[in-house]
């Protein structure tokens, strides 16, 4: 099977990626060096990447649609509805995946992994309500703040993380602000 060939060299070249971005900016890797580390040829590299910073990228996009799949349902109504189940999952991914991100909160990559995540939460979100930038900058605010509090929550705790402890943390912020945005939606009605 081709497609199990593929995904496998791709995990492996992103492996030796990230464990290369850990310790040190995109700009000091070689192709070579991750070719090396992920045990692949130059010329299979070439066949999935046009460079390593096209590497990064897809890496990254596989990441947060990964994390934007935990979220499916991505208006902003159902999420002041239910924020609970947002926090949840989203928790539950941090739980799920938590060495990766202790690893990430300390290494040269941290801010722009969390300021593009962030960034492309609320652009899917603000994508699928059908809000725009001119007439909607109200609730894509909201969105961004929502977003980018939830994940900055999870990833400032990545030490002692307590899932549980978080949660409830989470679901009582997310309450107090779910019935802000239902009012504010009433009123705007």
């Amino acid at each position: 099977m081709p497609d199990r060939r593929i995904k496998r060299t791709k995990t492996n070249i992103y492996s030796a990626l990230v464990s290369l971005l850990f310790e040190r900016d995109i700009r000091n890797i070689t192709v070579k060096e991750l070719c090396e580390k992920a045990d692949v040829n130059k010329s299979t590299f070439y066949l999935h990447f046009m460079d390593i910073y096209d590497c990064k990228t897809q890496w990254q996009n596989e990441m947060f649609d990964e994390i934007l799949s935990l979220v499916h349902d991505l208006s902003l109504d159902k999420i002041a509805m239910n924020p609970q189940a947002y926090i949840h999952a989203v928790v539950s991914y941090f739980k799920d995946n938590l060495a990766f991100y202790q690893k990430l909160a300390s290494s040269p990559l941290a801010p722009e992994f969390s300021y593009n995540l962030k960034q492309r939460l609320s652009e899917k979100i603000a994508e699928s309500n059908g809000f725009n930038a001119k007439s909607n900058r109200w609730e894509r605010t909201m969105v961004a703040f929502i977003m980018g509090g939830l994940m900055d929550s999870c990833l400032i705790n990545l030490n002692g993380f307590d899932p549980e402890k978080l949660e409830e943390t989470l679901n009582e912020l997310g309450e107090s602000l779910a019935a802000y945005v239902r009012l504010h939606r009433t009123i705007d009605r």
